[in-house]
């Protein structure tokens, strides 16, 4: 087959964590990932392309980041031949580069994971050479790849970024990173360059703009937007005489899945240190009653040391006020990493307890528990879900992991009611749940039902029951209530009852009274 040369084009993202520092070189906080693509004007079938993804870490990046990983999109007439890894070598399950298929085997994915930081001992600049060869005729600006980075810092926070590329254009030489934007939220915030002019549109038309500040950071105020609304961000700077630019592209993901953490300020915390101390043992004894064996070692140890820390401010003889509530807040935030809030209400306000869950929900906190966070540059091969769905990516990995899957047309039909039975065969293909001696025989349930063996594991388990005492109601649609309760269940989180009643915010949903039966376990399953 024939090479292809040309002048090579260099696309840079930067995940701008501590930014530029000075107009010619960037701060050690900032991961650089680099795609280099061949500028190519004709290319014909059988032609090889060659692209090589550049990862360049900072000096302290052990310390920084615990895992990241680049998920690079081939173009859909581009045949991924070979890729490798130069500069280091691949470790199982440690550091790892895959090459698989999606959209029906017609496009490649090229996914670079290293899940340890540590074992890349030191070495902070590498790459993947990926060799491509050309489907059909084409010319050369019609390769539309793209890559997302995707990474956790050591305190545990996730981020990601997108890049959307097109060979034999013109690179982007500005800087620019989105935070994410949610259906209830009222700026738009990110970090470009220092004094650039940063506009925000939908739809090509200027909804806001701002200049940015010393650090870089912005915030663009905006109406609460619907979820999958495609918004716009153009950067424009001046440096050295030189203008400078760049564009990013967002999708309004929906408010419901946003991770908030335990509020580390609160009303109750006063200046009383007896009742202090009082609020203190209580969060002391719910701490120490929590289950962790489905928790990481690191929240676990958070906990472990945030129980042993308040435990020596109740015994020590000379305590202060500030003590008191500064050892209340780490427990609170310790907690928080242990009860996360894998299922939220939505951007009004409500939960809504009796409304259906459909399929795309289901896939998005299933996936958000079997993988420990949100999942990030997943692929499915499903025609009528697009990448850019705030559940596309939970989807992709669902399939990857061969829990849900779709139907007899391709189709995965994520807006569809899921329901009980289709539920229970997801639950036991999570837990690996089989059927035992104490499986419940439900009159609705018949010996040929398709979903008997799944139904008869998760009531084995204890993870479902019925409506009733003899009756499974199996083709009914799952409710959210019903979902929070068997979450709760295979998580073994059960709601500390009199703890709630006292700490937990009565109003949280307003569609959700103290008497409704899931009150509970929907305050438990959502974090408060």
């Amino acid at each position: 087959m024939k090479k292809m040369t040309g002048i090579t084009l260099i696309f840079c993202l930067m995940l701008l964590l501590g930014l530029v520092t000075s107009n010619t070189s960037y701060a050690s906080t900032d991961i650089l990932v680099v795609l280099e693509q061949p500028a190519v004007y004709k290319a014909s079938k059988g032609d090889e392309l060659n692209y090589k993804l550049n990862v360049e870490l900072p000096e302290d990046y052990q310390s920084k980041y615990r895992s990241f990983a680049v998920t690079v999109l081939m173009d859909d007439n581009l045949k991924v031949n070979n890729a490798a890894f130069k500069g280091i070598e691949p470790i199982e399950s440690k550091i790892t580069l895959n090459v698989t298929n999606i959209k029906e085997n017609t496009q490649n994915l090229v996914t670079l994971s290293v899940n340890e930081t540590e074992f890349l001992e030191g070495i902070d600049k590498f790459s993947v050479d990926i060799v491509a060869e050309v489907k059909e005729d084409a010319d050369g600006n019609t390769f539309e790849n793209s890559f997302v980075l995707a990474y956790v810092d050591r305190k545990g926070v996730e981020n990601s970024v997108q890049k959307n590329l097109t060979s034999n254009t013109k690179a982007q030489r500005g800087q620019l990173v989105l935070n994410s934007v949610y259906s209830n939220a009222k700026f738009v915030t990110g970090k470009t360059m220092p004094g650039a002019e940063v506009s925000l549109l939908k739809n090509d038309e200027v909804m806001g703009s701002a200049k940015s500040a010393k650090d870089g950071s912005f915030q663009i105020a905006i109406e609460p937007q619907e979820v999958g609304t495609k918004l716009r961000v153009i950067s424009e700077y001046s440096m050295e005489d030189e203008e400078y630019s760049a564009e990013e592209m967002t999708v309004v993901k929906d408010a419901e899945e946003k991770y908030v953490s335990a509020p580390i300020v609160d009303d109750s915390l006063m200046s009383n240190s007896r009742d202090n101390m009082q609020v203190l043992d209580d969060y002391v004894r719910m701490s120490k009653s929590l289950n962790i064996s489905t928790s990481s070692r690191e929240d676990s140890a958070r906990l472990v040391a945030a129980i042993a820390q308040g435990q020596y401010i109740q015994i020590k003889s000379d305590v202060k006020n500030d003590e008191i509530i500064n050892s209340i807040n780490l427990i609170r935030e310790a907690v928080s990493f242990i009860r996360k809030p894998i299922m939220k209400g939505y951007a009004n306000g409500t939960f809504g307890p009796n409304k259906n869950m459909t399929r795309a929900e289901v896939a998005f906190v299933l996936a958000k528990i079997d993988n420990d966070k949100d999942p990030v540059g997943y692929y499915s091969t499903f025609k009528d879900v697009a990448q850019d769905k705030w559940y596309a990516d939970a989807i992709g990995y669902m399939q990857k992991e061969e829990i849900i899957g779709g139907y007899s047309d391709d189709t995965f039909k994520p807006e569809k009611s899921i329901t009980r039975a289709e539920f229970a065969s997801v639950i036991s293909k999570l837990t690996k749940s089989e059927k035992n001696y104490s499986a419940i025989e439900f009159k609705d349930v018949k010996e040929d039902f398709w979903g008997k063996e799944y139904i008869d594991a998760v009531t084995s388990m204890g993870y479902m029951k019925g409506r009733s005492v003899d009756l499974f109601h199996p083709e009914d649609p799952i409710t959210r209530a019903e979902v929070a309760t068997v979450l709760n269940k295979i998580l073994k989180r059960e709601p500390n009852i009199a703890f709630m009643n006292k700490y937990s915010k009565k109003d949280i949903f307003t569609d959700v009274e103290e008497d409704f039966w899931g009150y509970y376990e929907i305050l438990e399953i959502s974090g408060n």
